[in-house]
């Protein structure tokens, strides 16, 4: 085949005869174009399922070993509770007197709601007479309720105490005069485990002077006991 050299165009300049144009083209049949993404898309989809097969078997794994350690807790929680029933069967009789004790302080306090220190307040009545040179030779006492022992309904003068009495007590005894036992009446009035002091009867004695006979009302202050509210020192207010 004869090829015939043409004139180079005086028009165009030597430098744009020489380019080599850029052209780019794709002769791949399109079968092995798409075979070739076929295995890229079934390369990536073996990545993923190994990838998700792995983040399974790192969690089951995990899952496992936190099973077998709550088991072993729980093993050892079975064992120690075991451990402690044996020993509390032990103790069975201790725990059974510690229940039948409580049981008794319950009852007690019950029973003894009414309980008083005689003690404290024999002093106290005693005691308030003692400024004045009051003697007080008997004391004689009652609570309210107790078996043969019912007060009075009433004072015969009204009350100036609004305490609530819980029982009586009669006091008999001798002074100087009368001004002393008015004296010694006003002091029971001030004290809180006794209220309302009553004068029943006071006679001339030329040997002591006065002798008297009084009544007071026993406040619910002056309750107190081993099994209810602690009772104060002897003779405190």
């Amino acid at each position: 085949m004869a090829t015939t050299l043409m004139p180079i165009d005086p028009a165009v300049s030597t430098q744009r005869a020489n380019r080599i144009p850029m052209i780019s083209a794709s002769l791949l049949p399109e079968e092995t174009i798409a075979a070739r993404r076929a295995r890229r898309a079934l390369i990536w989809v073996v990545v993923m399922v190994v990838l998700v097969t792995a983040l399974c078997a790192a969690w089951f794994t995990m899952a496992r070993r936190d099973k077998l350690a709550a088991e072993r807790d729980l093993d050892a929680a079975t064992v120690k509770v075991t451990d402690l029933q044996r020993e509390q069967r032990s103790y069975a009789k201790t725990v059974q007197v510690q229940n039948e004790i409580t049981a008794l302080s319950t009852q007690l306090k019950a029973v003894m709601a009414d309980d008083l220190d005689w003690s404290a307040l024999l002093n106290t009545v005693r005691n308030a007479g003692a400024p004045s040179g009051i003697q007080v030779d008997g004391v004689n006492g009652r609570i309210n309720g107790a078996e043969g022992g019912e007060t009075s309904a009433a004072n015969t003068l009204p009350r100036t105490n609004s305490t609530a009495a819980v029982g009586s007590l009669t006091v008999s005894g001798s002074g100087p005069d009368k001004q002393a036992v008015a004296a010694y009446v006003d002091a029971l009035a001030k004290e809180t485990v006794v209220a309302n002091p009553y004068i029943t009867s006071v006679a001339t004695d030329d040997k002591n002077g006065v002798t008297f006979s009084l009544t007071v009302d026993i406040t619910q202050t002056a309750l107190c006991g081993r099994f209810t509210q602690a009772c104060k020192p002897a003779g405190g207010k």
